[in-house]
């Protein structure tokens, strides 16, 4: 396979990188527009932003039977979920641009580690 030397300092460049930085939410998943929508969930309030936030703290809670990557105590409240996942994203406000459905996740994860 003969790739043009261009393209290939570029992916080697790529591949050797020792930058961290994650990759920007695709557009309408980023944590800043879901941190509202969650906030007036704990609130008590209900609006579409906050429909959207709970949408996906149970998708992710459905999916994780399978997965296990957190493992909250059993009757955990979707409630108790969000305001982890608000606490979490509020200690990280460098992360608000990061695709809220993985930042969720690994929220629960952290907050409800799964026995090794």
């Amino acid at each position: 396979m003969n790739l043009p030397r261009p393209l290939l300092i570029v992916l080697l460049s790529l591949f050797c990188s020792t930058s961290h930085a994650a990759l920007p939410a695709a557009p309408g998943f980023s944590a800043d527009i879901y941190l509202p929508g969650c906030k007036e969930f704990i609130a008590g309030r209900t609006s579409f932003f906050a429909g959207r936030c709970v949408g996906v703290v149970e998708v992710l809670t459905a999916l994780n039977s399978d997965t296990k990557l957190f493992c909250a105590p059993d009757g955990t409240t979707t409630l108790q979920r969000v305001r982890s996942v608000v606490a979490y994203l509020e200690a990280r406000p460098e992360r608000t641009k990061e695709d809220f459905r993985l930042l969720a996740n690994e929220a629960m994860a952290k907050t409800w580690p799964c026995p090794k």
